[in-house]
C-alpha cells in the first residue's frame, strides 16, 4: 500500500504540472505574484533557501523517519530508498520551484523556456557532454594525488575525504543495480528525476532572474557556480562548476530547457551505466604512472580541447541563426 500512495503522489504532482502548464490562466497572463516587485537577486537567494529547507532539512527528517537508521550504513530496502529520493525530489525542489514562480507571476513556458531547442545546437550539447567526461575523469586523478600529496595538509583532507567516502558509498549502493529492470529504475531515479527537477530549479527559475539584472555571460556562470556549490561536494565542486556552466550555456544558446534536461540526463546516465557494467563510476588506480599516466593525461587534454571548440560552435551557430533572421527581417 505504501508503495501504491507514492505512486499516486507522483501521479498526482505530474498532473498538476500539466495542468499548470497547459490551463492554469495564471501562468499565462503577466498578473502581479505577491513576489513580482522583489529584486530578482534576492527572489534568488528566496529560491536558494526554500529548497534548501524543504529538500534538504524536510526532505531529510522524512527520510530518516520513514527508514530510520537504514538510511546509515547499510539499506536493507534499496528499493523504499530510491522511491523516497524521487519523491522528496519531484515534492521539495519541483513543487516549491513552481510555486514561488506562481507567486512571482512568472509566464511558465517564458520562464522555463519550455520550447523545441535549436536542433543542431542539442546534437552538438550532447556531443559536448560525452567529449569532456574523459577530461573530467583526468582533471579528479590529478586533483586528489596532488592535494594528498601535501604533507601539512594532507591528514587532515583524508579525513574530509573519508566522510564523504562514506556518503558516496551509500550512492553508490543506491545506483547499483543487478538486473535490467532494476537498472531501468535505477535510471529513473538517477538520471530522469534530478534532470528534470534540477533543471527546472536551476536552468529554470534561477537563470530567468539573473538574467533579469545581470549580463548572459555572468547569468551562466553564476547559475553554473551556483549549482556546484549546491552539490555541497568540495572535492567535486570544480567538475560539478563545468557541468553546471555548460548545461546554463547550451539552455541559453539553445533557448531550450529540454535540451540542460536532455544532457543532464545523459551525463547521469552513464554514471549508472558505468556503475552497472563495470561496478564503479570513476577512475581509480592510485599506482597510475609512465606511459600510462602520459597517455592518460594527453586524453584528458584532447577532451578538453574538443570540448572547447564545440562550445564555440554552439556560439557560431547561435549567432549566424540570429543574423540570419536580422537580415530575413
Amino acid at each position: 500500500m505504501y508503495f501504491i500512495d507514492i505512486a499516486y503522489k507522483l501521479f498526482l504532482i505530474n498532473k498538476s504540472l500539466n495542468d499548470l502548464i497547459n490551463g492554469n490562466d495564471l501562468l499565462k497572463n503577466n498578473s502581479k505574484g505577491p513576489l513580482s516587485k522583489i529584486h530578482p537577486a534576492l527572489f534568488i537567494l528566496i529560491t536558494l533557501v526554500t529548497v534548501f529547507i524543504t529538500y534538504q532539512i524536510i526532505g531529510g527528517v522524512i527520510t530518516i523517519l520513514v527508514l530510520g537508521p537504514d538510511i546509515i550504513g547499510e539499506p536493507t530496502n534499496l528499493n523504499l530508498t530510491r522511491i523516497i529520493i524521487t519523491f522528496s525530489q519531484f515534492m521539495f525542489i519541483l513543487v516549491p520551484v513552481i510555486v514561488l514562480s506562481i507567486m512571482q507571476g512568472n509566464v511558465f513556458k517564458e520562464t522555463f523556456r519550455l520550447k523545441k531547442p535549436d536542433i543542431l545546437v542539442f546534437i552538438l550539447s550532447v556531443l559536448g557532454i560525452l567529449v569532456v567526461q574523459p577530461f573530467l575523469q583526468v582533471y579528479l586523478y590529478l586533483q586528489n594525488k596532488l592535494i594528498f600529496s601535501i604533507p601539512f595538509a594532507s591528514e587532515i583532507l583524508k579525513s574530509v575525504k573519508e566522510l564523504f567516502d562514506s556518503l558516496e558509498a551509500l550512492t553508490l549502493k543506491l545506483v547499483a543495480s543487478h538486473s535490467v529492470p532494476e537498472f531501468i529504475f535505477v535510471v529513473f531515479v538517477i538520471a530522469i528525476t534530478p534532470a528534470i527537477c534540477e533543471e527546472f530549479l536551476f536552468r529554470g527559475l534561477i537563470l530567468k532572474n539573473f538574467e533579469r539584472f545581470a549580463t548572459p555571460f555572468s547569468a551562466i556562470v553564476f547559475t553554473g557556480l551556483i549549482f556546484a556549490l549546491f552539490h555541497f561536494h568540495p572535492f567535486n565542486i570544480i567538475p560539478l562548476a563545468i557541468l553546471g556552466i555548460y548545461l546554463t550555456f547550451i539552455t541559453f544558446y539553445s533557448g531550450s530547457l529540454y535540451t540542460a534536461i536532455f544532457v543532464h540526463f545523459i551525463n547521469n546516465f552513464f554514471s549508472a551505466a558505468a556503475v552497472y557494467i563495470f561496478g564503479k563510476e570513476q577512475i581509480d588506480d592510485p599506482d597510475m604512472g609512465g606511459p600510462e599516466l602520459t597517455q592518460f593525461i594527453l586524453l584528458g587534454v584532447l577532451s578538453l580541447v574538443m570540448f572547447i571548440a564545440i562550445v564555440k560552435i554552439i556560439k557560431t551557430v547561435h549567432l549566424k541563426k540570429i543574423n540570419y533572421n536580422n537580415e530575413s527581417l
